[in-house]
Order: structure tokens, then sequence, then C-alpha cells
């Protein structure tokens, strides 16, 4: 009993952790980005806050302002180069900046610990993964009803007729370039605390592919279905690995192909959601009994 309520917070805690770094691809997708960045995010973030961790003394709460702060100025400076690509093109640049962050954390060995990586002297408890992960739901919540919201909305599904409609689309991709950063940077921090341990190998590609696949499964329209693609395609399976072997891939591919047959939007699709409470009330009322004829004389 001891042993699977551990696995439990175990496979909670990295469920939670993976939320936030879902939120912070999600935030790309919401002014239509499609991006890889939030793994480079979270490398810096995590490197720089395990670094003053280290040297300096900082505690989790200290440490995810400074890996906040790395992240958004990370993606500060590369969304003023790489928002001005399109579609594929941005992803491609994105993944570039993976691989050029990776090579980068190889040789700051002084800063990163280089190829041999760094031991994270701060644990992150799931308490402070919930605090973490429900102020930032919060603040999505609250964009969401913003005048960003809305702008982000219209820049996602057509630049060009919200460029015609007076919105800034460059200052709002970058906006939401840089809120990505941030979120990412938070997210390497709490990932570092939970492995306790990280080298370059811990913000790599397939790390990204994991990221992309919780935000798009979940439901790429709404940050909550962020949050739900976290806790089925992270969580999940780091609890089903006790019972069958690499577990996280066979359930991935599992998941990936049912959602994709039969839920194309995602688990949490708004669309959907509409549908059936619109056909709730035009559904027809049922017929009432018809009385007998009358029996002619």
């Amino acid at each position: 009993m001891g042993q699977q309520l551990t696995l439990l917070v175990s496979a909670a805690e990295f469920a939670l952790a993976g939320a936030v770094l879902a939120l912070s691809t999600y935030m790309t997708l919401w002014a239509g980005l499609l991006s890889f960045a939030t793994v480079s995010f979270a490398a810096v973030g995590a490197f720089t806050a395990t670094h003053l961790m280290t040297s300096a003394g900082l505690g989790l709460w200290a440490a995810l302002l400074v890996g906040g702060l790395g992240g958004g100025v990370v993606a500060a400076v590369a969304g003023l180069l790489l928002i001005r690509l399109a579609g594929h093109w941005l992803a491609l640049a994105t993944v570039a900046l993976i691989l050029v962050t990776r090579v980068v954390v190889v040789n700051l060995g002084g800063l990163t610990g280089g190829s041999q990586g760094e031991v994270v002297p701060v644990e992150v408890h799931l308490w402070q993964l919930i605090v973490v992960l429900a102020v930032a739901c919060l603040v999505l919540a609250r964009l969401a009803r913003s005048r960003f919201g809305t702008a982000a909305v219209a820049t996602r599904e057509d630049p060009t007729v919200a460029a015609t409609m007076g919105i800034p689309v460059r200052r709002v991709q970058a906006a939401a370039f840089v809120i990505s950063g941030v979120l990412g940077g938070v997210g390497g921090v709490l990932q570092a605390g939970l492995l306790r341990y990280i080298d370059p190998d811990s913000f790599y590609i397939d790390l990204a592919v994991t990221v992309i696949a919780c935000v798009v499964l979940g439901g790429a329209y709404h940050w909550f279905g962020s949050v739900i693609g976290a806790v089925v395609f992270t969580g999940l399976p780091v609890y089903v690995n006790q019972f069958i072997g690499q577990g996280q891939a066979i359930i991935d591919g599992a998941l990936l192909l049912i959602i994709m047959i039969w839920m194309p939007g995602g688990l949490v699709d708004p669309l959907r959601w509409r549908r059936l409470r619109d056909g709730r009330r035009t559904a027809p009322a049922p017929e009432t009994a018809r009385e007998p004829a009358e029996v002619r004389s």
C-alpha cells in the first residue's frame, strides 16, 4: 500500500510539472505559432536555477523566479528573430534552437556541469507543484477573458484578417512567446527538482515531442486541455511502468491512435462541448401520447 501511494504521488508530481511545460507550448499555439522552444526555455531555467541554488543557496521560490526570468529573456531575444517565420519553418527553427541550447549547455561546463550534468540540491514537493500550476492556470484563465486573449485567438485563426482589424499581430505573438518562455523556465526548474539530477539529455527532442503531444492531444484550443493532456501522457505512464516495461511508449502510442481517430479535437474540445450543449437545447420534446379518436355515433 505504501509503495502504491508513493508511485501515485510520483506520477502526480511529474504530471503537474509536465502540465506547466505543456501550458508553455499552449501559449505559442494560442497565438498561431507552432513552436518546440519550450524545451530550450526549460533548459535555460533549470540550469540557471540549479547553478544559483548550488552556489548562492537559493531556495525553490527564488529559483522559480530566476528560472522564469531566464526563460523569458531567452524567449524575448529568440522571439525577435523567430516569429517572423511561419508554419513549419518556425517549428524547424525552434528545433534548431533546442540543438543550439544543448551545445551551449555542454560547453559551459563551469555553469552547467557540461556533459556530466549537475545534482539539483533542492527537492520539489507535491503541494509546491499544485501552487505553481494553480497560479499558472489562473493567469491563463484571466488572459483568456482579456483583450489579449481575443487578439490571440484572432491572430491564430487568420493573421491577415486580424491585422486588418487593427490587431498588432507581431506584438501579440511576441508577448505570447515571452509568456511561453517564462512558463517554460518555471517548468524546467520544477522538472529539475523532481529529477534531482540534470544533464544535457534531460531537455532534448524527446521531451519536446512529449510536451507538444500533451497540448495537441489534450486539446489545443483551451488551456485546460494542456493540463489534462499532461496528466494522461506524463503522469499515467509513470504509474503504469510498474506493471509493464516501457509503459510510456506503449500507452502514448495507443492513446495517440485512439484520440487521433475518434477525438481529433483532443480530449478537451470546446467545439464538441458547444455542439453537445446546443444539441440538448434543440432536441425535440418527446411526443405526448395521442388521445384516442372519438367514436363516431
